[in-house]
């Protein structure tokens, strides 16, 4: 329960049973947890395959001649992805909040969370989440990397790494001026009805629209969970415009203030600020969104750009924000769950790289 209602999420702690090693809560003291914010529409379901292979991590094998795999069950970390409120099985805010309020819920509920499992874990000699001295990674996807980009921005002491799928920058977002009135600032905003453009129609083909706008890009079961995720999220919808309350979204945030302030804080110097980030940019994802006239190419390249504090955002890493692409044909909106193995794999060599 927090204070925009009751969170859901979905937990993996990285322990593999093997008949040498004890699957209790050794590993909650091991590296630092990783929290994952998902896009909008969808719901922490977008993690569901990556987060055993993000929990599990990798591993070289040990001095004392343990394999990879009993390697991973000690050393993995702890991955939570939440429901944001409003969406998936979580509860609607019960008032108008911002991206930071957001932000900040879910972090309390995270530090809730590894301390309960650190009390579990109390019996033994760990020191549960005090072993990563109350720090975090974030993996962000669409909405969910302005999550990220807040608490990197305003916790630079907590959050070590940032890990930002498909980076949205929007220009307007940090114009305020360049607000249309579906863009109202929600922490000004009088709680009036508001128009909900998601019309239900007698002949339920509204839910035919829903499963049609992605058949072309995703499976039949992958475009079933995330139809099924949207669908939660407009009846959460439904209600808080009944009721005048809005959520900020990727239109609203400007994006740019915090993570100049991020560059700010790496120029001087700052040994706390967060300044390793991975941006993963799906090609196919990019061209989708070029053709739909929204510039995909332009505005990822403008996110990573921004990070990097430079005018570069080629592939490569800098040492300080890493830029990698994803490409074919599952290249997508979807690509955390269409390429787990691959996306898993840039995030646990990158955060391996950077000792984390």
């Amino acid at each position: 329960q927090t204070a925009l209602g009751s969170i859901f999420y979905l937990l993996n702690d990285g322990k593999i049973p093997s008949a040498n090693t004890d699957t209790s809560n050794s590993n909650i003291a091991g590296k630092t947890p990783i929290l994952c914010f998902h896009m909008s529409p969808r719901s922490s379901d977008e993690y569901l395959e990556v987060l055993p292979l993000l929990a599990a991590g990798t591993s070289p094998i040990g001095d004392d001649g343990t394999t990879t795999t009993e390697q991973d069950a000690i050393s993995g970390r702890v991955v939570i992805a939440f429901d944001i409120p409003g969406y998936g099985a979580s509860e609607n805010p019960p008032r108008s909040c911002t991206i930071d309020e957001i932000s900040d819920v879910i972090l309390m509920a995270a530090d809730s969370i590894l301390q309960e499992l650190t009390t579990i874990g109390d019996e033994r000699e760990s020191g549960g989440s005090s072993g990563s001295g109350g720090n975090y990674i974030t993996v962000g996807s669409l909405l969910g990397n302005y999550c990220c980009v807040s608490l990197a921005s305003r916790y630079p002491e907590r959050i070590k790494a940032g890990i930002l799928t498909n980076p949205w920058y929007y220009p307007p977002a940090s114009d305020p001026s360049s607000f249309s009135s579906d863009a109202t600032d929600p922490t000004t905003a009088a709680a009036t009805i508001i128009d909900d453009p998601f019309v239900l129609k007698d002949d339920g083909s509204h839910l035919v629209e829903l499963h049609s706008k992605r058949s072309g890009i995703l499976d039949p079961e992958l475009n079933f969970r995330a139809v099924h995720s949207e669908i939660a999220y407009l009846a959460n919808r439904r209600i808080r415009y009944r009721k005048g309350i809005r959520m900020e979204g990727g239109k609203e945030y400007d994006f740019q203030t915090p993570v100049k302030k991020i560059v700010e804080m790496r120029r001087e110097s700052n040994a706390d600020a967060c300044s390793n980030f991975l941006c993963i940019i799906g090609e196919s994802c990019a061209t989708m969104f070029d053709q739909f006239g929204l510039d995909g190419t332009k505005r990822f390249e403008e996110a990573c750009q921004l990070l990097r504090g430079t005018g570069d955002a080629t592939s490569g890493d800098d040492g300080i924000v890493r830029v990698e692409r994803l490409v074919g044909e599952k290249s997508t909106l979807s690509v955390v769950n269409q390429m787990p193995e691959e996306f898993a794999a840039l995030c646990n060599d990158f955060l391996s790289e950077r000792g984390l």
